[in-house]
């Protein structure tokens, strides 16, 4: 009688790709996120170095380096240790920490985390823009 429309939505690789990278950067971004929560709180406070412990191999190379470092943090004194062989400190050197306003012993030697937002919001932005289509494409295809 008549033609008939199809209105069925064509197998799109790049768009269906998009839509599972974007549900990955959500995921991994929402991982970083809750691992790093406490970057948004943080204090910088000077500490000195109290203590240097190293390892070393056969050949005398230092494989691992563990440095401790007292520092103030409100009203009271902490301690904490950092692992690493490229920091070259000696005892009594002054050191920047980064700390948890509101768990002082949660503490870092560098301020960052906001991978996990940037990972957030490119996946939001890739989902919200692609995902629809992809549910028609696999309703329509696959289902």
């Amino acid at each position: 009688m008549g033609n008939e429309v199809n209105n069925k939505e064509k197998l799109s690789i790049p768009v269906m790709i998009f839509s599972i990278v974007g549900i990955v950067l959500i995921v991994l971004g929402f991982m970083l996120c809750k691992n790093n929560n406490f970057r948004l709180q943080v204090i910088s406070s000077d500490g000195i170095v109290s203590g240097i412990q190293t390892s070393t191999d056969a050949d005398g190379n230092i494989v691992n380096k563990v440095i401790t470092i007292n520092y103030r943090a409100g009203k009271s004194d902490y301690s904490a240790t950092l692992n690493g062989t490229n920091l070259d400190l000696k005892m009594g050197d002054r050191y920047t920490l980064y700390y948890d306003f509101f768990e002082p012993s949660s503490v870092s030697d560098r301020r960052s985390g906001y991978y996990g937002y940037i990972a957030f919001i490119l996946g939001l932005i890739m989902v919200l823009k692609n995902f629809p289509r992809f549910v028609r494409i696999v309703k329509d295809n696959y289902l």
